[in-house]
């Protein structure tokens, strides 16, 4: 089976890891503090700073800017969960909004009630920014693009299928130092003179080594990842598909879209090809309003989303693909829209 999704890690990885338990200091040290300024740097924000998750990222950078309990905020429904997670947890209230059709955030759909909106660029397409309120980018899916300087503060997810990973682990970034440093006292709460909610959000010594050698490789990565896509814009093209637009576009993931999805997702898994839908259930999906109306902020009928759901597949793609295997895909798509698929 081809595999839908898979790190890219090496020799120099290992070497990391090896220098970091052979100097004893493993939890977060230097190599930390190294990540945190490189990965800024790198992104084009003044300041970094490592946590545990991207999802505890977010959570925090929600405590930093005070968008916690009677605050509402905005952000896609169809998006991964960890923004409804962090939003919850951090005790402010969801704003679910419709997507337009490049899967990011229609800002027509933000609610006047929003005290600000999260902006992931979803598959790693740079989406619009609202100019008339705070915005936190998320650029789980999108680091090393074009993506992360303009939002009050951004965050990056490290994990396992990420563009570049560090297992676990997450980043806030911004140019505002008070906010850095509000991020950097709550991700711990040990030798503390006075109390705060404080957290257990740290990065270890060994995943920030990890990430130094991934942030040096990501650029080949994200070639790569281009690479494989405009093969696969070229073979699918005239097929009754949806593609994605190239631009400025760094492929965490290749999103189609078909009426035929479910059809189409099935005989790739026979074909041996790990097809997912890229969302695994838009948030709008798990509430309704005479239920949770009073937590969640719910708006129209998510058509966007509701079409993305039904529509969207996510083929294999990142650095390690090989040809024979890209391939391999590009010849079962092709089968099955030149009649193979017509019975599934």
């Amino acid at each position: 089976m081809i595999p839908h999704s898979k790190p890219t890690l090496g020799k120099e990885e290992s070497k990391a890891v090896a220098r970091v338990l052979e100097s004893g200091r493993i939890a977060q040290g230097a190599e930390v503090e190294a990540f945190e300024a490189e990965c800024a740097e790198s992104v084009g924000r003044k300041f970094g700073v490592a946590v545990s998750s991207g999802t505890t990222a977010l959570q925090l950078a929600l405590h930093a800017l005070g968008w916690e309990e009677s605050t509402t905020v905005a952000y896609p429904s169809y998006a991964c969960a960890a923004l409804t997670t962090a939003v919850i947890n951090a005790g402010a209230t969801p704003a679910l909004c419709d997507i337009g059709a490049d899967y990011n955030l229609d800002l027509m759909e933000i609610p006047e009630s929003a005290a600000g909106v999260i902006v992931p660029h979803l598959f790693g397409a740079p989406a619009e920014l609202p100019n008339s309120m705070p915005c936190i980018e998320d650029i789980a899916q999108s680091i090393g693009g074009p993506t992360g300087k303009s939002g009050i503060v951004t965050i990056a997810s490290f994990y396992a299928t990420k563009l570049m990973t560090t297992g676990e682990g997450g980043m806030v970034l911004t140019d505002d130092e008070a906010l850095a440093d509000f991020v950097r006292d709550r991700r711990d709460y040990d030798n503390r003179d006075t109390y705060a909610r404080r957290f257990a959000f740290k990065m270890t010594d060994m995943q920030a080594a990890i990430g130094r050698v991934q942030l040096r490789r990501l650029p080949d990565f994200i070639d790569l990842r281009k690479g494989i896509a405009a093969h696969y814009s070229d073979a699918f093209a005239g097929l009754p598909l949806d593609l994605p637009d190239a631009k400025d576009h760094v492929f965490f993931r290749y999103v189609v879209g078909t009426d035929r999805r479910e059809a189409l997702g099935t005989y790739l898994q026979a074909a041996g090809v790990d097809a997912k839908r890229p969302v695994h259930r838009p948030a709008h999906q798990y509430f309704n309003a005479e239920e949770h109306g009073e937590r969640v902020v719910m708006r129209g009928d998510y058509s966007g989303s509701e079409r993305a759901h039904e529509r969207a597949l996510s083929l294999p793609i990142y650095p390690t693909l090989s040809e024979s295997d890209r391939d391999t895909i590009i010849e079962a798509v092709r089968r099955f829209f030149d009649g193979e698929g017509k019975h599934v």
